[in-house]
């Protein structure tokens, strides 16, 4: 959280650099906005990538060590079962793309009431919200557990773990206490009737 508060800051400050009152720019334009969170976020991960591989290069190590690395122990799941991933990775790209649908068309939820920690202006109980409360970190689960399947990898494996525990207990709980204290009965009602996950 502390590296991504500094991100922030740098994001801000390029902004107000080229003389750009960055609140009300946020409010005027919710979509340029996410667009330069993504291209900031994609420049940042472009320099880490080449400072961490630059070494390896200059120090001529084997790459093949990486894709061992992933995808160790070789053959938990035998080709041609582990293929069995390769359905899940589309059904969560449909998932999150059904449920920001939902989110944007029926719910009229905009961009920035969407992201995490925000307090949505409606409810939405249909579409995928009918089968999970969190259709959009279940889809990045899928998504994840597909490459899991696919790559037969214990590395990735864990990596989804660690991706399920951040999402249930740093975004998730807080979410359904904002939900909770905007929504009040109907939220819990809502709660009842569907499951977290499936």
């Amino acid at each position: 959280m502390y590296y991504l508060s500094i991100l922030e800051t740098l994001r801000k400050n390029s902004l107000q650099f080229w003389m750009v009152d960055y609140e009300k720019f946020k409010d005027e334009h919710p979509r340029v906005d996410i667009f330069l969170k993504g291209l900031f976020m994609t420049v940042v991960a472009t320099i880490l990538s080449i400072l961490l591989v630059s070494p390896l290069i200059f120090l001529d190590v084997d790459m093949l060590l990486f894709v061992e690395f992933f995808t160790f122990p070789v053959d938990i799941i035998p080709f041609p079962f582990n293929l069995i991933g390769i359905p899940l990775m589309p059904i969560g790209l449909l998932l999150v793309a059904w449920a920001n649908y939902t989110l944007l068309h029926i719910g009229k939820i905009g961009l920035r009431a969407r992201e995490p920690m925000q307090t949505p202006s409606n409810l939405v109980v249909v579409g995928p919200y009918r089968y999970t409360r969190n259709p959009i970190y279940l889809s990045c689960i899928l998504m994840l557990l597909g490459l899991v399947l696919v790559l037969s990898s214990l590395v990735v494996f864990l990596g989804m773990i660690l991706v399920y525990i951040i999402f249930r207990y740093k975004f998730i709980i807080r979410e359904e206490v904002i939900l909770e204290e905007a929504f009040g009965d109907e939220y819990l009602a809502f709660k009842k009737r569907v499951r977290r996950w499936i």
